[in-house]
């Protein structure tokens, strides 16, 4: 549910990047980030994420594909970024993997 969150606010989010737009992406980082940080394999993750987008897929429609498009394009280096660069959520969504999040 988080990362289909971060997918959802990084793709959706009004330009410019305004303060709603950066605390909703640092919140959404900072929860996903404790929940990596609890033992999961990278392939874990992405597993996980993409049966979530596929379920929301079941509601909305078309979602699936944009899903897990942004899912293979973006959460390994969202992953990279908080886990082996250690990265702050702030950072993430100002200059790392979700870059322009933050104004």
């Amino acid at each position: 549910f988080l990362v289909a969150c971060l997918a959802l606010a990084a793709s959706a989010a009004p330009s410019p990047r305004n303060d709603l737009t950066c605390q909703i992406c640092v919140d959404i980082v900072t929860d996903f980030d404790e929940w990596l940080t609890s033992d999961k394999t990278e392939q874990e993750i992405i597993t996980f994420v993409e049966e979530l987008c596929h379920a929301i897929g079941q509601l909305i429609t078309g979602f699936e594909a944009t899903c897990n498009a942004l899912v293979e394009a973006q959460l390994p280096a969202i992953i990279d970024d908080l886990v082996n660069s250690n990265l702050d959520p702030l950072t993430v969504c100002t200059s790392g993997a979700l870059m322009g999040s933050c104004p």
